[in-house]
């Protein structure tokens, strides 16, 4: 098995602090929080095996950008990512409940 770089980019990476950081402060669930930031990690983890294997997506605003999908294994977020090279690039980060194909206009 192949196992890929991940490199999340930087507004990604901000947007995750968001997320849980609304998980911790204003739903102020600790519980919620740890189980999206592991399951944020284990997702990083599960795109470095199986990055290389997406197909293109069937959306047309995803792939005319050259962007893949990854879901969070056990919550709803979702990873946006290109691959270059052997390395797969995490551009965005959104919950599924966002119109983020329309966000990417």
């Amino acid at each position: 098995m192949k196992i890929h770089k991940v490199t999340v980019v930087p507004e990604a990476k901000e947007k995750m602090r968001e997320y849980l950081s609304y998980l911790l402060f204003v739903l102020q669930s600790e519980q919620a929080y740890d189980a999206v930031k592991k399951d944020y990690h284990d997702t990083i983890d599960e795109l470095s095996k199986v990055a290389g294997a997406h197909q293109e997506p069937p959306e047309p605003e995803l792939a005319e950008r050259g962007l893949k999908r990854m879901h969070f294994l056990r919550h709803n977020y979702v990873m946006l990512y290109e691959m270059d090279g052997d390395e797969a690039v995490v551009d965005y980060i959104f919950h599924e409940s966002e119109d983020y194909k329309n966000k990417l206009n």
